[in-house]
This record gives C-alpha cells, structure tokens and sequence, in this order.
C-alpha cells in the first residue's frame, strides 16, 4: 500500500515508568547517611536538667544515709610517773555512748607524738596490771575511776569514765612537752573512737 502524504509512522509502545528501587543499606550515599548530624543529636537543655536532679538525688541519699557518731569521747586527765627511764602514764577518757545499742570495747591504744615529732605507739596495760601499778606508784592514785579495759560493755546512752594505762620510753620531762596524746578505742560493730589531746 503505498503511503500517504497525511500518515504517521507507526510509533513504539509506550514503556512504563521505572518504578524506584528501596534503598540498600549498603549503598546509601554520604549526603544522607551524614549531613545534619546536629539535627539528629538530643537537645542539650534537657540533658543537663537531667544531670543536674540525678546529682540532688545522689546528694540526697548519700548525705541522708551519712554515718551517724556512735560515741563521744574526752580525755579528763593524764597522771604521769618516771619508772626508770621511761614514762608511765594513767590516761582517764570519758566516753559517751549515743546509739541505741551497748558498745562493747574491743582494743585500746594509744600514740604519743613528741615535741621533734617523734611517734610512740603503746597497748593499754591489762585491767589487772593497771591496779597493780596503780597500788605500786602513788602518783598515779591521782586517777579515781575504774579501769577501762578490752572486753568493757557501755550500755546504750550511757558514759563511762575509766583510766588505762601506758608506757612510753621517754622522759618524763619530754613527755611533759608532749605534741599530743591520742587514744583510740576499737569497738566490736562500730568504728573506733579517736580521743586527742
């Protein structure tokens, strides 16, 4: 058939439009994966508001479940004697239980610190052998109280005044230009009592 001046030529299906492909995650590109990072963080004023309460809760807690003292103590009087060189002396403490339960003394010592800063630790005398250099040294009759003694039981909001004794391989007159004296009483349970003079 031949053509006509008026006809078309025949054109080609049209081809449906490509469908978009899912995103792999492999392939994602740069722009995407990284511009606008400050838009993606959190807010900066809620985080520190946030802080800031789990600090006043911590402070809370932490001061409301602080260590209440347990007891109280003084030293009232120290009676020193020269036995041959060294210095003896008769500590007399007070003590003030201000729990609700007795203390119960497990250990006593004590530390001398000189006037160069030399440090003399010694142990309390047993109970028996502080009567007998009591009875033995007159001087140290001066103390009028019982003896405070391992094994002692204070009980609850009660004081206790006793004397122990030490020992110190000083003179007396260096003893006398003493630093400080402190004393510290170990308790069964509770934390040790630190008595300085």
């Amino acid at each position: 058939m031949p053509d006509t001046p008026n006809s078309t030529p025949a054109q080609p299906p049209p081809t449906p439009a490509a469908q978009p492909q899912p995103p792999d995650a492999g392939h994602v590109p740069m722009t995407e994966e990284f511009d606008r990072a400050r838009w993606t963080l959190p807010p900066l004023v809620p985080i520190l508001i946030a802080l800031a309460l789990v600090a006043v809760v911590v402070f809370l807690v932490t001061y409301s479940n602080r260590p209440q003292p347990v007891a109280s103590g003084s030293i009232v009087k120290v009676v020193r004697v020269d036995q041959q060189g060294t210095t003896m002396a008769a500590v007399q403490v007070r003590i003030d239980n201000k729990i609700e339960k007795q203390l119960w003394i497990k250990n006593i010592t004590s530390e001398l610190e000189t006037a160069d800063g030399s440090k003399y630790p010694d142990h309390a005398a047993p109970s028996r052998e502080a009567a007998r250099y009591l009875q033995a040294f007159p001087a140290l009759r001066e103390i009028q109280s019982d003896s405070l003694h391992e094994e002692l039981k204070i009980p609850s909001g009660t004081s206790f005044t006793g004397y122990t004794v030490f020992s110190y391989p000083i003179s007396p007159s260096e003893f006398d230009k003493r630093k400080s004296l402190t004393v510290t009483i170990d308790m069964y349970d509770q934390p040790s009592l630190v008595i300085k003079q």
